[in-house]
């Protein structure tokens, strides 16, 4: 809690019309320990009515700390004050410390001139674990796309390969050297989703 302080920028996601992610920048105007109280864009009129009392949505509030990210549900709809329900165990990504996300996809890669496609072990804000039968050396410098299930568009990047002795053959890191934030935004959100269906499938055990 003490990392959430007034005027901060949270960005809220929800399902607009025929189910299509929709997307707010709105900012804190009252804290309690539960809840929050939101200024509601005054230029998106038009979505009020996606947001109406119960409605589930995403949140990403941007603090000192990192990017938190967590669940939520409206409480009050924009027309009655907008207020959203805060979660205390919010998933904190540190800004230089992303967390990583175990998840097998496709990834491609372009070395040079020629491209092929691995397999992605982890994937993080800051880098990805893949396997490749390519032979890889540490410092060469790629460019890839990352094929993530809920984006049609993979997220575009460039990077550097890691000196990583601990891995196993065929094994490799890289880390982003140069990546768009809404690039990184589609890598963290899949590694939010993963987390939270971890901690879901635990407290169902």
């Amino acid at each position: 809690m003490s990392d959430l302080s007034l005027n901060q920028k949270a960005k809220i996601f929800f399902d607009g019309e025929n189910g299509i992610e929709m997307e707010l920048d709105c900012y804190i105007n009252n804290i309690e320990d539960d809840r929050l109280g939101l200024d509601y864009p005054q230029d998106a009129e038009t979505l009020k009515k996606y947001l109406e009392e119960g409605t589930p949505i995403d949140v990403k509030i941007f603090t000192p700390s990192g990017l938190m990210v967590f669940e939520s549900v409206v409480i009050n709809s924009p027309d009655e004050g907008f207020v959203i329900e805060y979660v205390e165990d919010a998933v904190v990504i540190q800004r230089r410390d992303y967390s990583r996300s175990p998840l097998k996809t496709k990834l491609e890669l372009k070395l040079r001139t020629e491209t092929f496609v691995a397999s992605t072990i982890d994937i993080s804000g800051g880098g990805i674990k893949f396997f490749s039968k390519e032979d890889l050396n540490p410092e060469e410098v790629v460019t890839g796309k990352l094929y993530l299930k809920n984006f049609d568009v993979p997220a575009r990047f460039e990077a550097v390969i890691l000196d990583n002795p601990s891995l196993q053959p065929d094994e490799y890191t890289l880390a982003f050297t140069n990546i768009d934030e809404k690039e990184r935004d589609k890598i963290i959100k899949t590694c939010f989703a993963i987390d939270m269906q971890s901690r879901r499938n635990r407290n169902e055990e």
